[in-house]
């Protein structure tokens, strides 16, 4: 199963992981995303974490 979401700006993205803490912050609530999930595990490079509070236009789970 994979999870994909719409943000705002219009661009699809899949979230990877949600975690409550992270090494580099002592905020709460994280969201790991993936920018090229389209690419091969091995050649995905531009992931990012950002805050739970990011807004998405939809979050769906599709099943391969």
């Amino acid at each position: 199963m994979t999870t994909i979401g719409k943000m705002t700006d219009g661009r699809l993205v899949e979230v990877v992981k949600v975690v409550d803490k992270v090494g580099f912050s002592e905020a709460i609530g994280w969201v790991l995303i993936c920018f090229d999930f389209d690419k091969e595990y091995s050649r995905r490079l531009n992931t990012k974490w950002v805050p739970i509070s990011t807004r998405f236009e939809w979050v769906r789970n599709f099943f391969a």
